[in-house]
C-alpha cells in the first residue's frame, strides 16, 4: 500500500511538531521559570545581574524597587535606550519573580 507524498508529508509535519512540544516541556520543567527569564537579562547585566560594564547591577536591587524602575522603563517615564522595549514584554507576576530572583543574588 502506497501513500501520497502529501500525506507523507504531513505525518512528518506532524512528527516534527510533537517533538518540539516535548521538548519545550521538558526544557519548561528542568529549568525554573524565573531562571528563563532571568537568562535574558545576563545577556547585558552580566551572570546573577551582578553587573557587566557599562550596564548597571542589578543584584541586591529591592524588589519594590526593581519592579518601580521596569514600569517606569515600560511606561516612557524613565528614559532608556533599550529598556523600554525589554520592560514592556513582562507581565506583572514575571516582573515578581524577577523583582524576588535579583534582591536574593
Amino acid at each position: 500500500m502506497s501513500r501520497s507524498p502529501r500525506i507523507a508529508a504531513s505525518g512528518i509535519v506532524a512528527l516534527l511538531i510533537g517533538g518540539l512540544g516535548l521538548s519545550q516541556s521538558y526544557a519548561a520543567d528542568a529549568v525554573p521559570r524565573v531562571e528563563l527569564l532571568a537568562s535574558m537579562c545576563s545577556t547585558c547585566h552580566g551572570a546573577n545581574g551582578k553587573g557587566a560594564k557599562p550596564m548597571p547591577s542589578i543584584n541586591g536591587e529591592e524588589p519594590a524597587d526593581f519592579i518601580d524602575l521596569m514600569q517606569a522603563f515600560a511606561s516612557g517615564e524613565e528614559p532608556t535606550s533599550i529598556m523600554d522595549r525589554h520592560a514592556q514584554g513582562y507581565t506583572e507576576a514575571e516582573l515578581k519573580l524577577l523583582a524576588e530572583y535579583f534582591s536574593k543574588q
